[in-house]
């Protein structure tokens, strides 16, 4: 597998030629950053994740010792210098005797034999010594390669093979991540034991397909999208390559509409939507844009730079990357469009002015956030009307305290309504129900509310050419309060019936409904003991119907 990196002639042409100067330069400062002498990992802060919920600590330490080994392995592949082999050596012996590969955030119980667990952390790590073993096993000193193997039987093949793991039974990006790079490291390794186990693959990739409704969307938004989907691009190469073209996951119709997921979501050249837990600025992984951009051409619409992430981890993605890349790839334009996916309940319209992009679908969706019925404004390249998307990962943010708790992930921070002073609810089983027609999007969510009084919930989004209409209609058992929520970055300018807000004016009838608004925080990262190191004011506004009757309306202005 990727014996093209053994090819002296290959070598050479990507180390003179100009076509990859670009990369070369990207991966050598990658190296240089990396080339730090290394910290002991501390079971002082590896513990802090069990004892105060706090994973930065430690995953960040960790994180040298991962890109260390990775630059050390590019350079010593390209290269081939015995310096590189030596410091690689040294990185490889490094991380043979870390404990544990996995996260502790993912380690069930810090008293058990955990250096067993598979997680997304220990299968990566698994699949890029796998590659190393496998394309630089004759460089490395022998008892070194010897232990190598002992340690990926004991770490990635014996515990895959001695129980059924919690994410062989998820549809998500953890399939894809945990089966896939577990997979290609026995794939590499122990390829007896691979073709036993490859009913047993084929059932995880299964479950991942399963996970994208028929449309290829991804409810876990852009940024998980990314991470899942080059994990499975990475698998669905190496069993390509391993069965002489036998195998091949490319064929299916369904991978190629999960491919165009992401341009489908596209709000601007540099806006993408981030519902769920995605962060705003999300940069997905060169090695899944330029190879889909490789394998569908002008179908396919390619991201600006700013959208790449250059790709180190795992190994092989770099080498995906190097092996699909043309810097004949420009960023290709927007284009309007409109676009509806029927089975997630998700809408985009882009025009000349403006983009907009609503959601309905469930309060129960992986990395979810309460946002059913929400919706984005995009004008010149940027979120205005936003989804602040995740904030850093802390223990309880997984728990069921979250939405109580958290800014992001509640109702408070999307632009739904308020009703009865009661924010969305995460109810599971509960859903919404939309359909668009003649122009115009709909849903229905009045079941995302926990709130006896409410009969009827129904939210209509009406594109024009410089305006975006909304109408929620509404009906109560008995009064009720009714409050629109808009989210910004901008702190507003409000006036009777009208809201500036950079470069959109909302508009409504003052005789129903007055505006007011209030600042929080959105935390962007934490310190080590997980309180807040740095946030962004985000503006939350209310629209307060005065006496709600059967529908209120707004006209977003653009």
């Amino acid at each position: 597998m990727f014996d093209k990196f053994l090819d002296p002639v290959f070598l050479n042409e990507y180390k003179t030629s100009k076509k990859y100067k670009e990369i070369r330069d990207a991966y050598l400062e990658f190296y240089n950053k990396s080339n730090v002498e290394l910290k002991t990992l501390l079971f002082s802060k590896f513990r802090m994740f069990a004892e105060i919920g706090e994973r930065n600590a430690y995953e960040s330490s960790y994180n040298e010792h991962i890109n260390k080994l990775l630059s050390t392995a590019y350079m010593s592949l390209i290269y081939g210098d015995e310096k590189y082999i030596h410091e690689l050596e040294d990185c490889l012996y490094d991380m043979l005797s870390v404990y544990v590969w996995a996260l502790p955030a993912h380690v069930p119980d810090i008293n058990s034999e955990n250096y067993y667990e598979l997680d997304l952390t220990s299968c990566t790590i698994g699949s890029t010594i796998a590659l190393i073993y496998h394309l630089l096993g004759k460089k490395i000193h022998p008892q070194l390669r010897k232990r190598i193997k002992t340690e990926l039987r004991r770490r990635i093949l014996n515990p895959f093979k001695k129980q059924i793991w919690h994410w062989e039974d998820r549809y998500n990006n953890w399939t894809s991540v945990c089966a896939g790079f577990t997979g290609i490291t026995i794939m590499l390794v122990f390829p007896k034991e691979f073709d036993k186990l490859l009913p047993r693959f084929d059932e995880n990739m299964r479950k991942y397909y399963e996970g994208f409704p028929d449309d290829g969307v991804c409810l876990e938004g852009p940024g998980y999208w990314g991470y899942g989907f080059v994990s499975f691009l990475a698998y669905a190469i190496a069993l390509r390559e391993y069965t002489n073209g036998q195998r091949d996951y490319f064929k299916l119709e369904k991978t190629k509409k999960i491919a165009m997921f992401y341009q489908n979501t596209m709000l601007d050249t540099d806006v993408l939507t981030s519902y769920g837990d995605c962060p705003m600025d999300v940069k997905t992984d060169a090695a899944l844009l330029y190879t889909l951009k490789k394998m569908y051409g002008n179908e396919y619409i390619m991201p600006t730079k700013k959208r790449h992430a250059l790709p180190t981890n795992p190994l092989i993605n770099t080498l995906i990357f190097i092996d699909a890349y043309d810097p004949s790839y420009d960023e290709d334009a927007v284009y309007p469009c409109e676009c509806y996916m029927q089975s997630a309940g998700w809408y985009i319209k882009r025009s000349e002015k403006y983009a907009i992009g609503a959601k309905g679908g469930t309060n129960g969706e992986s990395h979810n956030h309460n946002d059913v019925g929400s919706f984005i404004v995009s004008k010149d390249n940027r979120q205005v009307l936003i989804d602040i998307g995740v904030r850093p990962y802390t223990k309880d943010y997984f728990t069921d305290i979250r939405y109580e708790k958290y800014l992001e992930p509640s109702s408070k921070s999307h632009n739904v309504p308020i009703i009865n002073g009661k924010y969305q609810a995460n109810i599971r089983g509960a859903r919404s129900y939309t359909k668009l027609e003649n122009g115009v999007f709909e849903i229905d969510f009045r079941e995302l509310y926990d709130v006896k009084e409410l009969k009827k919930l129904v939210r209509q989004i009406k594109p024009l050419e410089s305006s975006i209409i909304i109408r929620d209609s509404f009906e109560f058992e008995n009064k009720a309060t009714f409050t629109e929520r808009l989210v910004s970055y901008v702190e507003p300018k409000i006036s009777d019936g009208e809201i500036i807000i950079d470069n959109l004016s909302i508009t409504f009838d003052k005789s129903l409904a007055s505006a007011r608004y209030e600042k929080d925080l959105h935390v962007v990262k934490v310190d080590d003991d997980g309180s807040a190191k740095e946030s962004k004011d985000v503006y939350l506004i209310s629209i307060d119907v005065n006496e709600p009757k059967s529908y209120f309306e707004f006209k977003i202005n653009c």
